[in-house]
């Protein structure tokens, strides 16, 4: 036997036969005729130097080299098949590919998503989180859900959010000493920021009228939901998005400090491509989240085009602000 590398649609077409022990049966599998699939085992039987199967009137039976022969040639096809989805996905299957922030994936998402399995579970999904709001839109990612200022050109948007920013802390630390009464007292602690969003402490200090003390304390954060983590230990004060902390102020983890909000320039957003098909995955998970077009329905988030035309409107409420 010459010891150049073997054509792999020869093993191929021996692991395909022998699976079904049929030249007609393994042709049907690979789209070819039976006669390919026979020459491509013979071309590989004549390299080996040995017979691979006895052919007879009713398919094939294994020799006692082909014997030998499968079981390493069926487990490499496996560990191939298995490495090409471990790092490819199933985009054979139409995976669906959800990027989304990470601070809104656990507020909101999980649970949309999971009710998104039960209703397509013959649809694969990966889902990618992202911290960065101002991270490029990636090809390979079929859905987008982002933090944007508004549409993003060339694509389809939906407007998710319309949040409320306003200070937050663990409700220990507001009653604690000193006493969290008036936006001055917050200069006795310290200050939480996550960057990345359009308004921080400067926008907020200025909506109260105060100017904000230089000698704060300041923490930064690249992701909202540890700097609502850290607050909910009672390790500071936070700015907190409506959209993001709705479930740790319904747990009482965290308490919503004095009436000065402001009113986020910045939105989460969910992004495809135009053009795709009715039952493409994008636009089945697009139309579970956002509904279908519906008019009339006044106070739900407003979907927009690229250009600001009204697309759709949501059937789901807008998000509660918890005072």
């Amino acid at each position: 036997m010459k010891h150049t590398k073997m054509p792999i649609n020869w093993l191929r077409a021996f692991e395909v036969a022998a699976r079904h022990l049929s030249l007609s049966a393994a042709a049907s599998e690979l789209n070819v005729t039976p006669a390919a699939v026979s020459q491509q085992v013979r071309l590989l039987e004549l390299r080996l130097g040995e017979r691979l199967f006895v052919r007879h009137a009713r398919g094939l039976r294994l020799t006692l080299a082909g014997e030998a022969l499968i079981t390493p040639c069926r487990e490499s096809f496996e560990r191939l098949d298995t490495a090409l989805v471990e790092l490819f996905g199933n985009r054979g299957r139409q995976q669906l590919v959800i990027r989304v922030s990470l601070g809104f994936a656990r507020q909101w998402v999980l649970d949309k998503l999971a009710g998104f399995t039960r209703e397509h579970p013959d649809i694969p999904i990966r889902l990618v989180a992202t911290v960065w709001a101002g991270e490029l839109l990636d090809p390979s990612v079929d859905v987008d859900i982002r933090i944007a200022s508004g549409p993003s050109a060339g694509m389809e948007s939906h407007q998710l959010t319309h949040d409320d920013v306003f200070p937050v802390c663990s409700p220990t630390l507001a009653m604690g000493t000193p006493r969290l009464r008036h936006p001055t007292d917050l200069r006795h602690h310290t200050l939480l920021t996550t960057v990345g969003f359009a308004q921080g402490w400067p926008h907020w200090f200025a909506a109260a009228g105060i100017k904000r003390e230089s000698s704060a304390v300041s923490l930064e954060f690249d992701s909202m939901r540890l700097a609502l983590e850290m607050a909910a230990l009672g390790h500071g004060v936070t700015l907190a998005r409506s959209s993001y902390v709705e479930d740790l102020l319904r747990a009482r983890r965290l308490k919503r400090l004095f009436k000065v909000g402001i009113t986020a320039t910045d939105n989460v957003y969910l992004t495809l491509a135009h053009g795709l098909g009715t039952n493409s995955p994008a636009v089945l998970f697009r139309e579970w989240i956002v509904g279908k077009p519906a008019g009339g329905m006044r106070g739900n988030p407003r979907s927009l085009s690229a250009r600001g035309a009204p697309i759709l409107r949501a059937r789901t409420t807008p998000f509660a602000h918890s005072k």
